[in-house]
């Protein structure tokens, strides 16, 4: 070349050109080879199981139940109760536990609460108490009382409504009476566990009957002398609940004979849905029956009431799921005496009480732990 300069600028365009075709030989997606490696796979991660679902908890939820119990002014076991220390003297500790430990405990409130009224002309007993004593209800336990029976309304109206009063004050339900006739038909209900219990209570038990049916507009308890209410009340609450607890105020006074009205109703209330019956009324104990696979309980006697050396019992019941299929009913004995209640620790006054009841019971068998069976084991 002519110009020394224009053979430099020769030179460094050749260098250019080969140095491009050489960067697009070795760019990615280009047909020559590639310095960057080949990506590795991740490993897979180990799987771990899922957990099992944990079982659902068996659910078990205690009931309890006494028979009559009285707490009038100056009556005779009152009078005991203000002379001591309280329900710790009235009751024995093991008994104590039981109540109190109990999931629900019903109880059956004889009497009126009020400061006012005055006894119904013509009946030979008339019970009413200071509202300040539905405090006992509470030290023992109690959840929910059965007003239906032929003592709620002693004294008059104004004391029933008092009644009425002072036990939602107290907190404790009521169950058999009511205002009107709708509150009478309430049934009540309860949730432990994730069981459902309810609770009817209705009467048939006065010899003059004195005590006022509830009505549409006045107040009383639900009478059974006709049990379409009482009927009526039951289906309703079965359709309701899981189990259901029907308490009757029945029965002729100190008598284990049985009245053709306990055996009828009996049958057309386990018909109507409930899973256990429970009387009260004879002021003594009277033995137990069947209906299916319903267990009757038809007087738990005297709980708390006098006095008297008398039998009388605890039920428990037991339930591990809906019906009475999932029920174990047991029989406490226990013995009031001189204004105190206790649980029988002598295995053969025990057995006494049993083998009592197992020989006035229409059916069932109470065996050695008071558990009740429809028919006794063979051995």
């Amino acid at each position: 070349m002519k110009n020394p300069l224009d053979a430099v600028k020769l030179f460094l365009g050749v260098v250019c050109v080969v140095g491009a075709f050489a960067a697009a030989a070795l760019a990615p997606g280009s047909g020559g080879q590639s310095a960057v490696p080949s990506p590795v796979p991740s490993p897979t991660p180990a799987t771990t199981p899922a957990p099992s679902p944990s079982p659902t908890p068996t659910p078990e939820v205690t009931l309890a139940f006494t028979g009559d119990v009285n707490f009038a002014n100056d009556w005779y076991n009152m009078l005991h109760y203000a002379k001591t220390g309280g329900v710790e003297d009235c009751f024995d500790p093991l008994l104590l536990e039981e109540m109190r430990g109990a999931d629900i405990l019903l109880s059956n409130n004889e009497f009126a609460f009020s400061h006012r009224g005055s006894p119904m002309p013509g009946k030979q007993f008339t019970f009413c108490s200071r509202p300040e004593n539905a405090a006992i209800w509470q030290q023992l336990g109690v959840d929910i009382v059965s007003l239906a029976n032929n003592h709620c309304f002693d004294y008059g109206a104004d004391a029933f409504a008092d009644t009425l009063t002072t036990l939602s004050d107290a907190g404790i339900a009521y169950v058999g009476a009511g205002a009107d006739l709708e509150e009478a038909m309430t049934p009540r209900y309860f949730t432990v566990d994730g069981l459902t219990i309810g609770f009817v209570a209705c009467t048939r038990a006065e010899k003059y009957i004195l005590t006022p049916e509830a009505g549409e507009d006045g107040p009383g308890v639900l009478r059974c002398y006709d049990p379409e209410l009482a009927v009526q009340v039951i289906e309703e609450a079965d359709s309701r609940c899981d189990y259901l607890v029907v308490y009757v105020h029945w029965g002729t006074e100190y008598s284990t004979q049985l009245e053709q009205a306990q055996t009828d109703l009996a049958t057309l209330f386990a018909e109507a849905g409930a899973d256990l019956i429970v009387g009260s009324h004879p002021h003594i104990l009277q033995g137990a029956g069947w209906r299916g696979d319903v267990p009757v309980l038809y007087s738990l006697g005297n709980f708390w009431f006098n006095m008297e050396t008398i039998d009388s019992a605890l039920l428990t019941v037991t339930l591990t799921g809906p019906g009475a299929e999932n029920a174990t009913v047991r029989l406490i004995p226990c013995v009031q005496t001189g204004g105190r209640t206790s649980i029988l620790t002598d295995e053969g006054e025990k057995t006494r009480i049993l083998d009592h009841l197992n020989a006035v019971s229409e059916s069932g068998w109470f065996d050695e732990n008071g558990v009740l069976h429809p028919q006794k084991a063979e051995n």
